[in-house]
């Protein structure tokens, strides 16, 4: 597994420790119109641009990405869909650690920058990271597809939650969890507007009528952000 360290932190360091997306659908054109793609080179250099703009080089740090993957547990052959994957920032590291990782994101130019970076990686590890394009209320996943589902800085992004993660749940196999990572709704260096922010003790709520059953509520770990796991009925 060593072998992949080096091509895993390349795309990393490129990208300045990456971006998650904004799950929303501000800029979405109306329903049935096509998407304008640009070509490659523009994609690129636009989506670059806002990595830099919405995400620091220090992200590691205050981040805690090992520390979250921890959360996870043991993924080795297990399927993990990390929704609001951004440029792959978790999704690469989950892979790395042997799972089956479903990259999901609902914007077009983070999903044509993650499979560029794929392109780079070892074939094994190729074969373990899927890239999907879902749309705002709609994650696109099968029935029981996945073990775990990870949500970084997403969670707030989401509209009409209890719904939404309704169906969500319908896709986690019987046993199986979710895990959230969001900022605190308080005053933190980064991150969004605190009015854009859910406060820890909402999402408890909003997952419970959706009908997860709460494990785990973390406020310590992370100096910005909580982190919570609840499985699914």
């Amino acid at each position: 597994m060593k072998r992949y360290t080096a091509i895993l932190l390349f795309p990393i360091f490129l990208i300045m420790a990456g971006v998650s997306c904004k799950w929303n659908t501000r800029d979405e054109p109306a329903s049935g119109q096509p998407v304008n793609q640009p070509d490659t080179a523009e994609l690129a250099f636009g989506f670059e641009n806002e990595a830099e703009e919405y995400e620091s080089a220090d992200r590691v740090i205050w981040q805690k990405p090992d520390l979250v993957i921890q959360q996870l547990g043991d993924v080795e052959g297990k399927v993990v869909a990390d929704l609001g994957a951004g440029t792959g920032y978790f999704s690469r590291r989950i892979a790395y650690k042997g799972a089956k990782v479903i990259a999901i994101d609902i914007d077009p130019k983070t999903i044509q920058w993650m499979e560029e970076q794929k392109a780079r990686f070892p074939l094994e590890l190729q074969d373990r990271l899927v890239i999907r394009l879902a749309e705002a209320d709609d994650p696109k996943l099968n029935p029981n597809e996945v073990n775990i589902v990870l949500l970084v800085n997403t969670y707030s992004y989401i509209r009409n939650r209890v719904a939404y993660f309704s169906r969500l749940k319908e896709s986690i196999r019987p046993g199986g969890y979710i895990l959230i990572i969001d900022f605190k709704k308080k005053e933190t260096p980064f991150g969004p507007p605190i009015e854009e922010r859910v406060d820890v003790r909402d999402v408890e709520k909003e997952l419970l009528e959706s009908g997860f059953s709460i494990n785990n509520v973390d406020e310590s770990s992370l100096d910005y952000q909580y982190i919570i796991k609840a499985q699914r009925n």
